[in-house]
């Protein structure tokens, strides 16, 4: 059975109620902060040891965000992908952070 245009569009509009959505955002709330907690924590190490590194390499400070960009984007990498997907991934996003001129020693350490 076809449903029609317009019952689809009751049923969006009712959906999208902001005391509906509301609620359903509030009855997730606490398993949402409970499993972003530690990749957070995780994620905290990450940007601590590249920020060590990159300042025991004396490199110029005002490269060191670009640097903790990079670990970021691994870190995203490595929760979405994994094999020879990641693998692919992160020498792509390599690439790009060694063409706007980061060095690639650094890179591959941070890797």
């Amino acid at each position: 059975m076809v449903v029609s245009g317009d019952r689809r569009a009751a049923k969006y509009a009712a959906k999208v109620v902001g005391d509906v959505v509301k609620n359903r955002i509030d009855a997730q709330k606490d398993a949402m902060v409970s499993n972003a907690t530690p990749a957070f924590a995780a994620l905290a190490e990450l940007e601590h040891k590249i920020a060590v590194y990159v300042d025991a390499q004396g490199i110029n400070v005002m490269l060191k965000p670009f640097y903790m960009s990079y670990g970021r984007k691994l870190f995203m990498l490595q929760n979405k992908h994994e094999g020879v997907a990641y693998e692919n991934e992160a020498c792509i996003a390599t690439y790009a952070w060694q063409r706007r001129g980061l060095g690639i020693t650094e890179l591959i350490y941070i890797a």
